[in-house]
């Protein structure tokens, strides 16, 4: 009984008619989205989408690149710190200025450690009193030369050697930056490239929901041939849904690498398509990029500052000459207001009666320069074990320095090899992937034209259908792994963009 129902599918709707190639090659068409947001208001109307090339992108993000600035204000505090070290041995020009007032009432005539004056005497009597004012002003220039420290030159080389650790800080950050966009610009062409993929399934998925209907109407079909067209709609519908919100997740992290405005959209210009293949071996990629890295080049310099403060732990236990020259010009101004005496008579050396006391005022005033040279000599003879304790920390840090170049080599050969493996792979898959899509193609038209005549369960359609998805979406990231990994050779060799090897060809 079975075979007779399979010869009457001819007269079945001419639906179920259509040309098979209709279901495996179906225009990409997108779907519209199940909560579309209504349309905003001019108001509040976002900015135009924002189209945009690889180079493009690149561009733009290499001239906002938020890190970027943080490399430039390093290398700027990097300048700095040079500076502050060489105008740390320049010579010293300064002002100095002093005033000083005091005012003294005494009864014994004799005065002490008067500020700027000394010692003042008096011939008061027994019941004398005197008050004393004085204003004391000097101005001059002190000129301080270093002429022999031990740790300027090593300061001055650390500091030299600092910059120049920056500089290549900022080199080496300019690749990260540039892959950096790249990568989230492959991503996105990756995310975008699955969404037509997933599209194309579901317009297929649907069309096979609904010739199993027609069939299953007819009484030509059982309920779980629907029931698994049913699934594949759904299964098809949620790979769909997640595609599009990888591809948001994609074009706002390529929006934050570039530092765009949050509500600014943002589009691609280019398809997914593989780029030129990678120029070189992998030997010579190694050695490139072991010879011309910023970052081995950053940890050097940083590795000769090191041995640089080694010295100048040094230079603490050796002599420091110094040179102070001073000049200046004073003022004095003495007053005294208030100068109260009694005078006595003595009579053949005895003391004799007081006489009429006697009161009276006075003032001087002058002005005088000085000026003077001192030689200043310092040799540390025992600082606790300070210079030994700094000399040593400093060689450690020199230790350490070496240890994090070597470190550093390793990793960089080791991400060289990763990425021209995966580079070296990429190649055949999406070859491989090109043929299983073809393959998947005819696969699919096939089990459509058998399902159709009967001889075919639905479930061999399905299959055929769900290899055909997963060889589509094998090439888009097989092809996104080649160039993925290519721009990580980039990153690791500084190798420009213009050497370049034709295409290979991998599709039809």
């Amino acid at each position: 009984m079975r075979r007779p129902l399979r010869r009457c599918l001819c007269f079945l709707p001419l639906l179920l008619l259509q040309p098979t190639a209709a279901f495996a090659e179906l225009p990409a068409k997108p779907l519209p989205a199940a909560d579309a947001a209504p349309a905003d208001s001019p108001a509040t109307a976002a900015p135009p989408p924002l189209s945009l090339s690889l180079e493009q992108a690149i561009a733009l993000g290499m001239g906002r690149s938020l890190a970027l600035r943080s490399s430039s204000l390093a290398l700027a505090e990097s300048q700095a710190l040079q500076g502050l070290a060489r105008a740390r041995f320049m010579p010293k020009l300064d002002l100095v200025g002093l005033g000083t007032y005091g005012q003294v009432g005494t009864d014994i005539g004799f005065i002490s450690n008067l500020p700027a004056i000394g010692d003042l005497n008096f011939e008061l009597g027994g019941d004398g009193y005197a008050v004393v004012q004085n204003t004391f002003l000097n101005l001059g220039l002190a000129l301080n030369v270093p002429l022999l420290d031990f740790s300027r030159s090593p300061l001055q080389s650390a500091a030299r050697a600092g910059v120049q650790a920056a500089q290549a800080e900022q080199s080496e950050q300019q690749r990260r930056t540039r892959f950096a966009i790249e990568s989230a610009y492959l991503n996105a062409q990756l995310a975008e490239a699955l969404i037509p993929v997933w599209e194309s399934a579901l317009q297929v998925s649907t069309r096979l929901l609904s010739d199993a209907t027609a069939i299953r109407r007819e009484g030509l079909a059982a309920r779980i041939d629907t029931l698994q067209a049913e699934a594949l709609v759904e299964t098809d519908r949620q790979g769909l849904s997640e595609a599009r919100a990888q591809r948001e997740v994609a074009l706002s992290a390529l929006a934050r690498s570039l530092n765009l405005p949050a509500a600014q959209p943002l589009s691609l210009s280019e398809a997914l398509q593989p780029q030129p293949a990678w120029p070189l071996s992998l030997a010579a990629t190694r050695a490139k990029a072991l010879a011309d890295r910023p970052a081995l080049a950053a940890l050097e310099q940083q590795r000769r500052a090191q041995l640089a403060r080694v010295q100048v732990a040094r230079a603490g236990a050796l002599p420091q000459l110094g040179l102070l020259l001073g000049a200046g010009i004073s003022g004095d101004w003495l007053n005294v207001p208030v100068l109260n005496g009694t005078p006595q008579v003595a009579v053949n050396g005895t003391a004799g009666p007081n006489l009429p006391a006697q009161s009276a005022s006075g003032s001087a005033s002058g002005t005088f320069y000085d000026w003077g040279a001192v030689i200043t000599l310092r040799q540390p003879i025992l600082d606790g074990g300070l210079t030994r304790e700094a000399v040593a920390l400093a060689k450690r840090r020199v230790e350490q320095s070496s240890v994090a170049m070597d470190l550093a080599t390793q990793t960089i050969t080791q991400q060289v090899e990763t990425w021209f493996a995966n580079h070296q792979a990429a190649g055949p898959q999406m070859r491989a992937a090109a043929a299983a899509a073809r393959a998947g193609t005819e696969a699919v038209r096939d089990a459509l034209l058998r399902y159709r005549a009967g001889v075919a369960p639905i479930t061999e359609l399905l299959i055929a259908q769900r290899n055909l998805q997963l060889a589509r979406s094998a090439q888009a990231a097989a092809i996104h792994r080649w160039n993925l990994s290519r721009a990580g050779l980039e990153l690791e060799t500084g190798l420009a963009p213009e050497l370049q090897n034709p295409l290979p060809k991998v599709v039809d």
